[in-house]
């Protein structure tokens, strides 16, 4: 028995797990770093120990379980060269993903989330519950857009950027790398990187 290990044993990576064991796929177990989870259980499934330790397992596949974008990209980056083979898509049955749609690695799709045509996600994303990404957007490495977020067409979402719950983009609008949006927020001109913004509209803190 091999299956998918996650790497992460926290709230986002019980998420995986759940969308996984909906499509009918054989999940080994997670992996943490923080040893305080080691020998519990989430779901029903063991936390077997550290991240570094998922060759010994000979998995069939690993997602990073992580809802933290900078915390996120730090795990791919310590994983060795052959993980990379590894990474696979977690993409929830009820969700619904236009056949255009193109996808990296590492990416999660949660329940009721919507992604339409010819929108483009990076490795490593993730489009949480009842999320909505319409048409031609591009959403970056890392980034991470909130439960009940609304992109209008053609927006763009750097990297590392995180989009808060019931935030709404309107459409044509660019987010720049690591950026963070307010939950609630309505972002209505683009906002550039590394910034915060919050309200209706949502205008960067000074």
């Amino acid at each position: 028995m091999s299956g998918v290990l996650i790497l992460g044993a926290g709230g986002h990576a019980k998420v995986i797990a759940d969308i996984l064991m909906c499509r009918g796929i054989l999940v080994r177990g997670f992996l943490d770093d923080d040893r305080k989870f080691w020998g519990e259980t989430r779901l029903g499934l063991p936390v077997l120990g550290a991240i570094d330790l998922f060759p010994e397992y000979e998995p069939e596949g690993l997602i990073i379980g992580v809802g933290d974008n900078s915390l996120r990209r730090r795990v791919a980056r310590l994983l060795n060269p052959h993980a990379d083979g590894l990474l696979r898509n977690a993409i929830h049955p009820k969700a619904t993903v236009a056949e255009s749609v193109q996808m990296g690695k590492g990416v999660v799709v949660c329940a009721g989330a919507v992604i339409n045509p010819d929108a483009i996600l990076g490795n490593h994303v993730i489009v949480n519950t009842a999320a909505t990404v319409d048409h031609d957007c591009a959403i970056n490495d890392f980034a991470h857009i909130a439960p009940g977020v609304h992109l209008g067409g053609g927006v763009m979402v750097g990297e590392g950027t995180f989009l808060g719950i019931g935030s709404s983009v309107i459409p044509g609008v660019r987010i720049g790398d690591w950026a963070i949006v307010g939950a609630g927020s309505v972002v209505i001109r683009d906002l550039p990187a590394k910034s915060k913004a919050f309200g209706v509209p949502a205008n960067p803190l000074e």
